[in-house]
């Protein structure tokens, strides 16, 4: 990590009585249980004292560093060997070294072959020893792997270092010199093991990096981790400490990419709250939370983003609005290429809607603006394929090309994504698998949830209903409606909905182990899909009981797994005119007589061909018979 307002000029003059502190230590077997970070102008000492090391820039005072080493705490003191900050006093004598800029944080990649910078380093690491910190935390290393001819220059200065500085020398990554410097070092940081700051988005993202060169060497070395979660975070936090520990790295999370805002110690990380499907409902943590929902497209389209921008009306005057109305959730239509950087989103998106151009930049922003809002996400796997909507939906979630394997990977993408955003309640596998049987959907629904939970186990499957290649009841369903033999073979069986999530085990520093089990127990929704005449022509429609006969259909197709499994609706609506209003009259009784309340109604986009929108055609404007419908859903 670069220097953030550090100390413009390190002192050569050593307070009296400083050198009392550097006698000399064995650190042959020195393995830190816990470690901190701190680069602020004023470090928390309290803090870093509960740690058995700690990485600061070189502000503390002498007196300071003798407190925090006769506490049992050895510090070590920032400093960087592959950059020059810009406003460093002593640049201008260096300019012959400067490779080029960093992009990220101004400052300079510096030729570690230049004699000149060379002997900067090696005198500013000796008035760090010499005021007395415990050895030296080794930043920008890996400019090496930007400028590989610079690299014999490094493995020489790391080797200066060891020989004329000493003490402790712990290196952040630069891993393509680590195994020619293994024998001047004490440690490896591996910084963003799992969880850092995405300079393109701006956001705090999970994202895993190979381990292995650090883990080559974990008998011989220091194996640190340091990732990044805000405070407001907490699952990317757990998350990142977990696989940490898991690989044997001594973990910690900084609250900011300038790591000036504090940390917390991996043993410490809380275990975050859960949602939780039920019968009754969804819980998040111990808490009921009410799911109203509305369906909002546009992203699982060739725009790539939400649709309606084009009025000049910006996302959160939109969340403002749906939230005002008494909604409390959104079902987010998407398709792989919102998932990944390098798509471009509609330009009607961008202005004036004030969208972000990369539709991946662009999801991550519309999840932290309902986050934001307080409004829960659901994110659904709508289509493989943009250019297969409406009634060319595939049915299945792969093919022509786009592999099983892609799926799972596209789910593991969204599950991790989530980890950012504590408002993401669950991930929708499929979009109305029509295509397929139910038990061939049953077995690729439970490998999905599977993928999702191992990656993020704190959020919910959500399984919908298949079509009519499987048994119906003798009534033909809409797609994503059937859940007949769902009722008799279920995902798993909810004999106990509440299991212990977490298992605790002593673990080597005497302090607890914490491991979530991923189990598909209280993690699977269904969310079927129901429509009227408004959508298509079913026979039923026109019998002479109509809206009378429906329930004893609804409750074949997908009703009787009310109170019995976590149930809900994922789509329904219409026009609400004429027979479609009768329908959707009669739809919501049934939901309210069954104690039905989790709903994602289709749509808030009046540009739904066939159901228009909860908005009419400004885009601004409430239905208002629609949402007196769906207000009967909602209760405190």
């Amino acid at each position: 990590m670069r220097w953030v307002k550090v100390l413009l000029y390190i002192s050569l003059v050593c307070v009296a009585g400083c050198r009392g502190s550097m006698e000399a230590k064995n650190f042959t077997n020195f393995r830190p249980a816990r470690y901190a970070v701190d680069y602020g102008a004023k470090p928390n000492l309290e803090h870093l004292s509960q740690a058995e090391l700690a990485i600061v820039q070189p502000v503390l005072s002498p007196q300071e560093i003798r407190l925090l080493r006769e506490g049992g705490t050895e510090v070590l003191a920032y400093i960087s060997i592959g950059e020059a900050e810009p406003d460093d006093p002593a640049l201008p004598n260096l300019s012959s070294c400067i490779l080029g800029q960093n992009p990220n944080w101004g400052s300079w990649y510096m030729d570690a072959r230049c004699s000149e910078w060379q002997d900067f380093v090696l005198e500013r690491a000796r008035s760090l020893r010499e005021k007395g910190y415990s050895g030296l935390f080794l930043d920008t290393v890996d400019t090496a792997e930007l400028y590989p001819q610079t690299s014999p220059g490094f493995v020489e200065l790391i080797r200066r270092l060891r020989q004329e500085i000493g003490g402790i020398i712990v290196q952040n990554r630069g891993f393509s010199v680590l195994d020619e410097v293994v024998n001047y070092i004490d440690g490896i940081m591996h910084e963003d093991l799992s969880a850092g700051y995405d300079f393109s988005t701006g956001h705090y993202l999970y994202h895993e990096q190979d381990p292995t060169p650090a883990l080559t060497y974990r008998d011989r070395l220091i194996l640190l981790a340091l990732d990044y979660a805000p405070p407001d975070r907490p699952h990317l936090a757990w998350k990142a400490c977990e696989r940490a520990r898991l690989l044997g790295f001594t973990g910690y999370v900084a609250f900011h990419v300038y790591l000036h805002e504090g940390g917390i110690f991996c043993d410490e990380v809380p275990l975050p709250p859960s949602y939780r499907a039920t019968p009754q409902g969804v819980l998040r943590g111990s808490e009921m939370i009410n799911l109203y929902g509305l369906n909002w497209f546009g992203m699982e389209t060739r725009d790539r983003a939400p649709h309606g921008l084009w009025t000049g009306r910006k996302v959160p005057e939109f969340l403002k609005q749906i939230r005002e109305l008494g909604f409390t959730a959104l079902r987010l239509p998407l398709s792989p290429q919102v998932l990944w950087p390098g798509y471009d989103t509609a330009s009607w998106a961008q202005n004036p809607g004030g969208y972000p151009s990369d539709a991946y930049a662009g999801l991550l922003y519309f999840l932290e603006e309902a986050r934001k809002e307080g409004l829960y996400v659901l994110l659904d796997f709508h289509t493989y394929d943009p250019n297969r909507l409406g009634a060319s939906l595939p049915g299945r979630p792969f093919g022509n090309g786009y592999t099983k394997e892609n799926w799972l990977a596209d789910l593991r993408r969204m599950a991790e994504i989530a980890l950012s955003f504590p408002n993401v309640m669950g991930i929708d596998l499929c979009n109305e698998p029509y295509a397929l049987t139910w038990a061939e959907w049953k077995a690729l629904a439970k490998e999905g949830a599977e993928t999702i939970l191992q990656a993020n186990p704190f959020i919910l499957a959500i399984v919908e209903g298949v079509g009519n290649m499987s048994d119906n009841g003798g009534w033909p369903a809409f797609w994503g409606e059937n859940l007949t033999e769902a009722y008799e073979d279920p995902i798993i069986k909810e004999w106990h909905v509440f299991l212990p999530l977490v298992s605790r085990a002593g673990g080597s520093s005497g302090l607890p182990s914490r491991t979530v089990t991923p189990s598909l127990l209280g993690r699977i929704l269904y969310l079927p899909h129901v429509y009227g005449p408004d959508v298509a022509h079913q026979p039923y429609f026109d019998d002479p009981d109509f809206p009378h006969n429906l329930p004893d259909i609804w409750e074949i197709h997908f009703g009787r797994m009310a109170g019995k499994f976590p149930l809900g609706i994922g789509e329904f609506g219409g026009r609400y005119e004429g027979k479609d209003k009768i329908w959707q009259d009669a739809f919501v009784d049934y939901l309210l007589a069954k104690k039905i309340h989790i709903f994602f109604y289709w749509a808030l986009n009046p540009n739904s061909g066939d159901t228009g929108g909860l908005l009419l055609d400004d885009w601004r404007t409430v239905h208002e018979g629609k949402l007196t419908l769906l207000r009967r859903l909602m209760h405190k």
